[in-house]
């Protein structure tokens, strides 16, 4: 599924954001995957909210805090929002420790035909700085582990609440360290009630460790549609729409 956002010219070429949806969705059929982020969690919904000027706060649904709204709002009123393409695949349960070769059949997809047909059709800028991965849930572990592993092509990674459980080892595995690395702009996404929060947190830490650069965000809400319909998707597109575009995020 493709969310395209009107765009100011017909010559206008949009950063690419690949974004995986959760879990839950993975057992429910690739279509209904697919479309995920479209219909299940309303990521058009929060585009819109985010075009609008002042941001509310019924983008978040109820999960906010007023320091945080604040700061957004402020930004915007700065720095209007201007949108990515997401590309949102289709993403299979790569969760059980015997996924393996499907995980790196499911990233070599993505890599080698899902990234370049998007650059091809879509109005996209065809570079590694202006290409991000992110993902919820499952699609956040997924996000990590494939952006780690692939910095020739993703410029910017990041993960909402994403499901690393005891899978810290695995993650930072897939990052390795090089003087030839190109450099990535990360970012790590928890709510005050997300299940995943103690591994998140743990996954930080030995990020922090490792020296990998990368910036956490603790937020408002649950692990829950609501999160993923609300400050979820609100946070990870005004992220990307700055990092992809080179400019700092709130």
């Amino acid at each position: 599924m493709v969310l395209l956002p009107t765009r100011r010219s017909p010559s206008e070429r949009l950063p690419l954001l690949v974004c995986f949806h959760g879990w839950g969705e993975s057992l429910r059929g690739v279509q209904r995957g697919a479309f995920a982020w479209s219909r299940d969690y309303e990521l058009g919904a929060s585009d819109a909210e985010l075009r609008r000027s002042p941001l509310r706060r019924e983008a978040f649904l109820g999960f906010v805090a007023a320091s945080r709204f604040n700061t957004l709002r402020a930004d915007l009123a700065r720095r209007p929002y201007q949108g990515v393409a997401v590309v949102a695949p289709f993403t299979p349960d790569v969760l059980p420790a015997e996924a393996g070769a499907l995980q790196d059949a499911y990233s070599d997809w993505v890599v080698q035909v899902l990234v370049p047909r998007a650059r091809r059709e879509l109005p996209v800028l065809a570079t590694r700085e202006a290409t991000g991965v992110d993902g919820v849930s499952l699609g956040g572990f997924q996000a990590l582990t494939l952006g780690f592993e692939h910095p020739e092509l993703f410029g910017v990674v990041g993960a909402l609440q994403p499901a690393v459980n005891d899978r810290v080892a695995l993650v930072l595995g897939r990052h390795r360290a090089s003087p030839s690395r190109p450099s990535q702009r990360v970012r790590l996404v928890t709510s005050t009630r997300d299940i995943f929060r103690r591994h998140i947190l743990a996954l930080d830490a030995a990020m922090s460790a490792r020296g990998i650069a990368h910036d956490l965000r603790v937020v408002e809400g649950p692990h829950d549609y609501v999160f993923n319909r609300g400050a979820g998707g609100v946070e990870m597109l005004l992220f990307h729409d700055r990092a992809l575009r080179g400019l700092p995020a709130e």
